[in-house]
């Protein structure tokens, strides 16, 4: 009898514990997906000078910038020549950079022969394959000296980036960059 009163006293246990126990389970293994953007967001981190050998000139600058975009559509493939992104059109390059140098007391844009001068890019297609298409990493541009008569002495950099589907990122600007072209 003290053992069929024990039985019964097991069960009315397992039957309380076991729906707690499982619900428990359940909450807590749900892992909470975190809300990212389809706008590509950036975020600047640093640069760096090279200089060839031999050479008093700084020959390339290397900007790295941090980015993040929810849907992953960051890039495009070399078959990516149709409208919008056609060779001539807007959105044919995916970063978009602009130079300012330093001129009495201020960054300007640089101009040359009436032109504002950028240093725009096309980056290659990053998507993930995995079903989480969110995507973040780090990109580095690298960038060549100005040629044709303007030499600055400082420069700062504008950069944006633009996802496939044609979203823009915030810009971020370098800050002042010492150059000896």
């Amino acid at each position: 009898m003290y053992y069929i009163r024990e039985k019964k006293m097991i069960r009315k246990y397992l039957i309380f514990f076991i729906p707690i126990v499982l619900a428990t389970a359940f909450f807590l293994g749900c892992k909470k997906q975190e809300l990212v953007s389809v706008v590509p967001s950036i975020k600047y981190v640093g640069f760096s000078k090279v200089q060839y050998p031999n050479s008093s000139s700084d020959s390339v600058i290397f900007v790295q910038f941090n980015f993040q975009d929810g849907d992953g559509d960051i890039g495009l493939d070399l078959g990516d020549t149709t409208s919008p992104f056609r060779i001539g059109e807007l959105y044919y390059y995916n970063v978009i950079g602009e130079y300012l140098q330093f001129t009495n007391g201020i960054y300007n844009h640089l101009i040359m022969g009436g032109d504002t001068i950028n240093f725009n890019d096309r980056i290659a297609d990053i998507q993930p394959d995995s079903r989480n298409k969110g995507i973040n990493g780090t990109i580095t541009l690298k960038i060549t000296p100005i040629s044709g008569g303007v030499l600055p002495d400082s420069i700062k950099l504008n950069i944006c980036l633009i996802d496939r589907a044609l979203h823009r990122s915030n810009v971020i600007a370098t800050g002042g960059i010492k150059v000896r072209f």
